[in-house]
């Protein structure tokens, strides 16, 4: 070691002597393991670190942890290790109060952390990354340490019954429920809803509607008195809003985009005036910047969680294909790597979060083009992480001819807490808009041609 005993103890971030208490009492009594809450990043010497690692390595192995076999297994890793470890072993009375040591070890680690984070801090305020992502990633960091969360043991059931007839309450009193969609029968499907904390993935092939149905939900979120965050890396702000004033006012976009020769008359401009007061009290934040990282989605959606008040039920993220910064070499592990942040996004900020994505061509191949999860391609983290996974299809786009004109099939393929199954939504298309059938719907399945038979001798 290049430090000496006494230069660890006068570092007022070290607990030099609780870091011992704590492996001597390990070491004398190796179920004191189950009683303490530590990891070896929490001590200060890079020796203890060690020592406690194997201390838990071979517990866990089931093996009694002593001076002895400690030794063995690190030898020339620690200097002078088996008086050390004797002393340690020998200096432990009992282990009775490796709790309190424990605490003291971790809050020193905690402090540490604080300081090496003042660091970071100067290191951002010179970086030329924007000031809200710098004061959100200073934030987060902080809001981990002020939790200092511990892992809790497992419980019996019976133990968590009390909490779970405290939360089946709330949901009878209305208190915990759902983020509806605005669809009737997508909600049915979907027991009341989003639920918040999960993942939902929107797929479907160009053409389908994806962006009018993640859109769409968005708004009629905010429309019912909700919060949505839309992050549009594909379209601009103010198409968006034409988006938004088209479908609410029930106007053809294409007139929004070109109002001359008379296309907009005194009635449409009127349900035009009224959408744009009804988009003013709807609390629907756009975000338009492309080509935006994990830690980009994140301090955007933290923002509007704390301008809305700590409400936000959905963020919508379109699309996929735009997300960048994975660092992983293979980009189905770079797929991994953002739909485990958006999970990890869902609960930290206790929100429904819906990705919408591209399908490839392998659905186009077959007679019934209707898509299945494979079509997500070769991230099978999609299928993973994800609690829903919807699937669009809308026939008239490959049968001009259909008999389902009009009509979007939302395939819930995969629902974590309840049944897959389909339901149909109505797509009005010159105003991008879906909304729910008023008749009952059958779905149709083309019926496979048989292979003609080859004429001539075989």
């Amino acid at each position: 070691m290049n430090m000496s005993d006494q230069q660890y103890l006068e570092d007022h971030t070290a607990a030099v002597r609780a870091e011992q208490a704590v492996l001597g009492g390990l070491l004398l009594d190796n179920d004191a393991l189950d009683r303490i809450d530590l990891v070896s990043a929490n001590f200060y010497r890079p020796d203890h670190r060690l020592i406690f690692e194997e201390i838990v390595r071979q517990v866990a192995s089931r093996r009694a942890a002593d001076p002895i076999t400690v030794f063995e297994a690190l030898g020339s890793k620690v200097e002078d290790c088996l008086p050390y470890l004797t002393r340690l072993r020998a200096s432990a009375v009992s282990s009775v109060n490796i709790g309190r040591h424990a605490e003291i070890v971790s809050d020193k680690a905690r402090k540490r952390a604080l300081g090496v984070l003042a660091v970071e801090m100067q290191e951002l305020a010179h970086s030329f990354q924007p000031a809200a992502v710098c004061v959100d990633l200073v934030a987060s960091k902080l809001e981990a340490l002020a939790q200092q969360k511990t892992d809790e043991e497992p419980k019996l059931m019976s133990e968590t019954l009390g909490e779970y007839l405290g939360v089946l309450q709330a949901r009878l009193n209305g208190e915990i429920k759902p983020v509806a969609t605005g669809h009737r029968d997508l909600d049915d499907r979907l027991d009341g809803g989003l639920e918040r904390g999960t993942l939902t993935v929107v797929a479907g092939r160009p053409g389908m509607g994806k962006t009018a149905f993640g859109l769409g939900i968005a708004r009629n979120i905010a429309r019912d008195g909700g919060v949505a965050l839309f992050l549009s890396m594909e379209m601009s702000r103010t198409q968006v809003t034409d988006r938004n004033v088209s479908a609410i006012a029930r106007v053809p976009l294409g007139w929004l985009r070109k109002p001359g020769e008379g296309r907009l008359d005194t009635p449409h401009w009127d349900a035009v005036t009224h959408s744009v007061a009804v988009a003013r009290d709807m609390r629907l934040f756009i975000d338009d910047k492309t080509g935006l990282n994990m830690l980009e989605i994140r301090a955007k959606a933290r923002s509007v969680k704390r301008k809305a008040g700590g409400q936000l039920d959905v963020v919508v993220v379109d699309q996929l294909s735009f997300i960048t910064g994975g660092k992983a070499e293979r980009e189905y592990m770079v797929i991994g790597e953002y739909t485990r942040a958006l999970v990890a996004l869902s609960k930290e900020l206790d929100t429904a979060v819906i990705l919408l994505c591209q399908l490839n061509r392998d659905c186009e191949k077959r007679p019934d083009k209707r898509p299945l999860p494979s079509d997500l391609g070769m991230s099978g983290s999609i299928e993973q992480d994800a609690a829903n996974i919807m699937l669009l299809y809308r026939d008239e786009v490959y049968n001009p001819d259909s008999n389902d004109k009009g009509i979007c099939e939302v395939n819930s393929a995969k629902q974590r807490q309840g049944q897959p199954g389909t339901v149909a939504l109505a797509y009005i298309g010159s105003q991008t808009r879906f909304e729910d059938l008023q008749y009952p719907w059958r779905k149709h399945v083309p019926e496979e041609k048989p292979a003609r038979k080859r004429k001539g001798f075989e």
